[in-house]
């Protein structure tokens, strides 16, 4: 009856959900919630939640948990120390290929719980703030929870235990480049933003998603197929070059101008002081843009130049002069007013390492074929990295979906509708399972040499499914593999699957490799040859999980498990 999609980022996360039979009509027809951020309205909320001292309860969430963290911390008792407050931890799942599903994060005061505890509270809270809203649009009974799909996004370039760990905390995902393209492909011309001629998703059209969020950028490229599903090219990349990245910058500048101690003093004692700040900066950095050469006024709190001058002694419009923004920022009254280069170079890093990384990606051959750039995520929003892209590849349409910061969101809908949009994607990664072989003196290392029932047998050796950079076809299994037991007593085979960031492993001991898993056959008839045992192994990557089915070639009986890559 219902789609639901939760966006769960680093910097901001919400919600959005279409009704079955308004999709029909208008698969762009879609709710979101508008947050209230006191001096705006925000069409997602901060990925901030405070829980209670009692270390179970959920507060609250987003601006409200701001809000309420910060005026506890501004009575000066030190009661909000006794509560939970995170923000900005999704980051700890980036770039970890071993994961441990019972892993602590820290709060903003050291103080830890169990990472999937935290994930599942906003999950959980996002889900009950979309039930209850979406249910005040019903005139009769309320939805049941049977009666929803729900997606949650992820980050392409995440690794599987990543996702797993995810999913572990809600239900489906769905990867955030994908969504936004099915997405995109349905939006009509004038909802796009573009630099000249007109936008084409066609069977054969052949783009790069650039998805930039808070956390990371995320990149990868698509072709529309004859059927209209998409086929993944290119496998996902990217780094942890988003918003973040700015906001890091823009606290280092005001570091610069006040030192590293009284900014931290600042920042633990003026909590409520040091979030507005943020808050701002917010609201500022959107307006920053490759033509604008105004300078940029910012409030300075009162509390952040007294205890710049009861630790310095000195007078802080001074000091500032004495900087190496003598020229550039001027304190008057309580604004800081900054000429336009300072602004804009905050964006230098962010930007420049996101074209880097695209330039590096075009020189591969596949790259040659990609007509557009098709930017979507919060961070896309941004002038400056907008100006980026265009002037570094002019030779390709780059396009912007109007709120490119929802089209993540709106596309996960969409692909709870009709997951199979997506027909093939590109491994990121080798996979294979352990297997010992005949020992050949010639090729293989004396130290994995054991014994078996038929003679020296090397021990650990990559024996591979699929490779890095290979299209694999979605619920399609693998061509299956024979494995037998090592001695004739064993009555099981055991599977244990290995991931490789190279592309020819020879060991599952080599560099670049992590174990993810193990599968245990039983082998029902015992009373044969061991030659006669075999078990025949293959994979399917359907969505983003990884399937091994083994199946005993004498009787055809069948084992199948998904891949636990959190051990």
């Amino acid at each position: 009856m219902l789609v639901a999609a939760i966006d769960f980022g680093t910097t901001y996360s919400g919600w959005a959900f279409s009704f079955k039979h308004e999709y029909d009509t208008d698969p762009t027809k879609i709710g979101t919630k508008h947050w209230n951020a006191g001096d705006y309205i925000s069409m997602k909320a901060p990925t901030t939640v405070l829980i209670k001292p009692d270390a179970r309860t959920l507060d609250s969430f987003g601006y409200e948990a701001e809000n309420k963290y910060y005026e506890l911390a501004s009575e000066n008792n030190n009661e909000h120390k006794t509560w939970y407050y995170f923000r900005r931890f999704k980051m700890m799942l980036h770039g970890k290929m071993g994961l441990d599903r019972n892993i602590d994060i820290e709060d903003e005061t050291q103080k830890s719980l169990p990472a999937k505890f935290v994930f599942s509270l906003v999950i959980r809270y996002l889900k009950e703030d979309m039930m209850k809203n979406s249910n005040d649009q019903l005139s009769s009974e309320h939805i049941r929870e049977d009666e929803i799909t729900w997606v949650l996004t992820v980050p392409a370039i995440w690794t599987d235990a990543a996702k797993q760990f995810m999913r572990e905390s809600a239900v489906q995902i769905a990867l955030e480049p994908e969504t936004a393209s099915i997405f995109c492909r349905l939006l009509p011309v004038e909802k796009m933003i573009e630099g000249g001629g007109m936008t084409s998703f066609k069977p054969g059209s052949v783009y790069m998603v650039l998805d930039a969020g808070g956390g990371t950028i995320d990149i990868t490229v698509h072709e529309v197929l004859s059927d209209g599903k998409l086929k993944e090219l290119h496998k996902a990349s990217g780094g942890a070059w988003g918003g973040t990245q700015v906001d890091e910058a823009y606290r280092q500048f005001l570091i610069s101008l006040v030192g590293n101690p009284v900014f931290h003093r600042f920042q633990v004692q003026h909590k409520e002081d040091y979030l507005d700040i943020c808050r701002e900066f917010e609201i500022k950095k959107r307006v920053i843009a490759p033509d604008n050469d105004n300078k940029v006024a910012i409030r300075l709190p009162s509390f952040l130049k007294e205890i710049f001058e009861d630790e310095s002694g000195e007078d802080l419009r001074t000091a500032i002069m004495q900087t190496k923004y003598a020229s550039e920022v001027f304190l008057t009254g309580d604004k800081l007013r900054i000429n336009a280069p300072v602004m804009k170079s905050l964006f230098y890093n962010a930007t420049q390492s996101t074209v880097s990384h695209v330039k590096e990606l075009m020189k591969d051959t596949i790259f040659s074929r990609v007509s557009s750039i098709l930017m979507v995520g919060g961070f896309s929003e941004s002038k400056m990295l907008q100006h980026a892209i265009r002037s570094s590849f002019s030779n390709v349409k780059v396009i912007i979906p109007h709120e490119a910061g929802l089209v993540v969101l709106n596309g996960a809908v969409v692909f709870g509708h009709n997951p199979s949009s997506v027909s093939h994607r590109v491994s990121k990664y080798t996979y294979g399972i352990a297997n010992a072989v005949p020992f050949d003196n010639e090729k293989h290392d004396i130290r994995k040499r054991i014994t078996g029932d038929q003679g020296a047998l090397c021990n650990d050796i990559f024996a591979k499914f699929v490779e890095v950079g290979q299209s694999v076809t979605l619920y399609e299994a693998t061509p299956e593999q024979p494995y037998v037991p090592i001695t004739e007593s064993l009555s099981s085979i055991g599977l244990t699957v290995y991931a490789s960031t190279q592309k020819y492993p020879m060991y599952v001991t080599d560099d670049g490799c992590l174990k993810l898993g193990y599968v245990e056959v039983n082998i029902v008839d015992n009373n044969v040859p061991r030659n006669d045992r075999c078990v025949l192994v293959s994979m399917t990557f359907g969505g983003t999980e990884i399937e091994v089915t083994a199946r005993e070639k004498k009787n055809g009986n069948m084992t199948k498990t998904i891949v636990n890559c959190l051990g």
